[in-house]
């Protein structure tokens, strides 16, 4: 595969989309659905949905239903959410504290480990890339013996792995990509990205692999900017489930690029 195309395709900073979209709950005059946004910001609605579902996890708006007097069920719909009590807030400053004690400490061994491994291995990303994979694997339910899954069943299983690693990530329009934002891996990837990347390309290859997906991650497309998401990228594998067939050729390690362009997540990203 031709490497990635960069920057020119990308879409809008998440947290400029995501902020229209609480914008435009708050000025509404009541609940909206996905494609009420949709239609309204000029965005697609897998777009709208991804936004949502991060903003409601964070606690910034609260799904419910949408006003229905016809047969069938109600939409979903969306409306923001205002502030918590004092005493929430107060414990949740307490709570985030200490799991920032944590997480700090877990990126200080994740930098000794992956600067080990490019000092002592010969080839450090595909080094990385074989322990993703394995991870990958580790981290995956494998299907039921004398199943088959779908490239749309395979996303979506791609997606629960990576959420469950603290990734957000947005399906495209098509199953050829996935923006991946909120990467928990980019503190390290500012410094090593030969490695951090490397092992995130890995993780998706593993967890295709073990569910016996019809698809391949062929390149992995590295944001270079924390409002810019990095870009998984795939094609069809050559026949389903069964591993047989023509393959397309996967990129031994990440489409990186300028190294000393990844910046760290100084910021919380919105």
């Amino acid at each position: 595969m031709a490497p990635a195309q960069p920057s020119s395709s990308r879409p809008a900073p998440a947290g400029a989309s995501r902020t229209a979209i609480l914008e435009a709950l708050r000025g509404a005059d009541g609940p909206l659905t996905v494609q009420e946004l949709a239609d309204d910001l000029g965005l697609h609605a897998n777009t709208v949905r991804f936004h949502l579902t991060r903003l409601a996890k964070d606690g910034r708006v609260r799904e419910g239903r949408a006003d229905h007097s016809g047969p069938g069920r109600p939409k979903l719909a969306y409306e923001p959410v205002t502030a918590g009590t004092a005493e929430e807030t107060a414990g949740g400053d307490a709570g985030t504290a200490e799991a920032a004690d944590g997480h700090n400490g877990y990126r200080l061994l994740a930098q000794i480990l992956a600067g080990h491994l490019a000092a002592t291995s010969a080839n450090p990303s595909q080094d990385a890339v074989a322990a993703g994979v394995e991870w990958g694997r580790h981290l995956t339910d494998r299907p039921a013996p004398f199943t088959s899954i779908s490239a749309e069943q395979a996303f979506d299983k791609v997606t629960t792995v990576m959420d469950k690693l603290g990734f957000d990530i947005e399906p495209g329009e098509e199953l050829t990509v996935l923006r991946v934002h909120n990467c928990p891996f980019r503190s390290v990837a500012a410094d090593r990205p030969d490695v951090a990347c490397s092992v995130h390309l890995g993780l998706i290859r593993g967890a295709l692999k073990e569910m016996g997906a019809p698809l391949h991650a062929v390149d992995l497309e590295v944001s270079h900017t924390a409002d810019q998401p990095c870009l998984a990228l795939f094609e069809p594998a050559g026949a389903v489930a069964t591993g047989e067939g023509p393959e397309p050729p996967e990129s031994p390690e990440p489409h990186i690029g300028d190294p000393q362009t990844v910046t760290p997540p100084d910021s919380e990203q919105d």
